[in-house]
């Protein structure tokens, strides 16, 4: 047997899955250079945290300010914001900031809150033992600040407009919007209100073309957080991309516009798969958002043989996936303003078979896919191997892509 091994449970046992193939098959391995890169020491982070590639300091922003807050994105990203947020702090405490003077808000967007166990897997214990840690609520509590260039009017969250030093600790990762996360995608729509970011996701749709996975010139949703960033004052960026193990594999720090130019451009290699088509078989791997499984599709649809191939999602997150109020499903036949219900005979339009390996399945973790009759959910790889041989009992073509949720396929 052939066997490759994939990345899975980030926020839990952070460990290898390995899948085995039947020799016969020809199997791919679809990765990208920057997913095998060693992580960064603790003394370089702090090194480029310390040392922005552009403009004043952290040190010199902070001094004379009286509150801080540091946004940091949520359980939807693979960013180990603690590994960064300690050398945040050390800076601002050596400003003559005290622990009061500094808050954490989470970057939700229009996710579901989090809990404390959360926090802590993200932040460490020392963090959320000392320091105030707040979710974002995008439905209340909300200050307006204006209108972009192009009419998106900006509501942000209340604590968030009150302090006077504005930081954002987030990651690059492909985006199936705006090309590239990271930026000031951690404020936009990060820590907006519901408004704003359901007009936010409404520009999706007002010109395609400059939207999108893998569009990353020009893109019109990114200048929208270029736009809000600018006017909200955030002050402050650091930009990490992520390896294979879920740890900083790079690291840019200073003005928002400059860690992300910089961090998109190594994130084009860092991220891209070169590209590959035609297989039978497409083996989507979720790791670094697990819980938003779903975009990792999009990579197996661009792999496969048009309207023939048969995909296997891999979406091992035991804590299911992430409620979302724009994009989600909220009863029977609705959800939020963005949710496009789907009846049975959907997926048969789009590939051969749909086949979901998820070790913890529940009936509406597929909302943003297909109806749960669709696709064939299985919870362990040799479930998914037996399907796979009496469907392709000799040769076959495999593709294996590492992480569908991080990567995009270069064109």
């Amino acid at each position: 047997m052939k066997k490759i091994s994939v990345p899975a449970r980030l926020w839990f046992d952070n460990r290898e899955r390995e899948l085995e193939f039947p020799d016969r098959w020809n199997v791919a391995n679809l990765t990208s250079s920057g997913f095998e890169k060693p992580a960064l020491t603790e003394d370089e982070i702090k090194k480029r945290i310390e040392n922005p590639i552009e403009g004043p300091t952290l040190e010199e922003l902070a001094r004379g300010k009286t509150r801080a807050v540091i946004v940091f994105d949520d359980m939807t990203r693979p960013t180990p914001v603690r590994d960064a947020a300690i050398h945040v702090l050390d800076i601002l405490h050596r400003a003559g900031m005290t622990r009061d003077q500094i808050r954490f808000i989470w970057a939700l967007g229009s996710h579901g809150a989090c809990d404390m166990i959360q926090a802590r897997k993200k932040l460490g214990d020392s963090i959320v033992e000392n320091y105030a840690v707040y979710n974002h609520d995008p439905f209340q509590n909300l200050v307006r600040l204006g209108r972009t260039p192009t009419g998106l009017e900006l509501w942000f969250n209340r604590e968030f407009m009150d302090c006077d030093l504005k930081i954002g600790i987030g990651c690059i990762t492909a985006h199936v919007h705006v090309g590239f996360g990271g930026g000031a995608k951690i404020i936009m729509p990060g820590v907006a209100g519901i408004e704003t970011i359901i007009q936010f996701h409404n520009q999706l749709f007002r010109d395609p073309a400059r939207a999108g996975l893998g569009n990353f010139e020009n893109n019109h949703m990114r200048a929208e957080c270029d736009a809000a960033g600018d006017l909200c004052g955030l002050a402050f960026k650091i930009d990490c991309l992520i390896n294979r193990r879920g740890r900083i594999a790079g690291l840019y720090s200073g003005p928002f516009r400059a860690t992300h130019a910089a961090g998109a451009e190594e994130g084009k290699s860092h991220y891209g798969i070169k590209f590959s088509s035609g297989y039978d078989i497409v083996v989507c791997n979720a790791y670094g958002k697990a819980n938003e499984s779903a975009i990792a599709l999009l990579l197996s649809l661009q792999t496969m043989k048009p309207g023939q191939g048969t995909a296997v999602l891999i979406s091992d997150a035991p804590d299911g996936q992430v409620p979302h109020y724009v994009m989600r499903q909220w009863g029977t036949e609705y959800g939020g303003r963005h949710y496009a219900h789907r009846s049975p005979g959907f997926v048969p339009l789009l590939m051969k078979k749909l086949i979901v390996l998820n070790p913890h399945p529940d009936r509406t973790g597929l909302d943003l896919i297909c109806h749960p009759d669709d696709a064939v959910t299985v919870k362990t790889w040799p479930e998914v191997l037996n399907i796979l041989e009496k469907d392709f009992p000799d040769q076959a073509s495999v593709a294996v892509i590492q992480d569908g949720t991080m990567q995009y396929l270069k064109q």
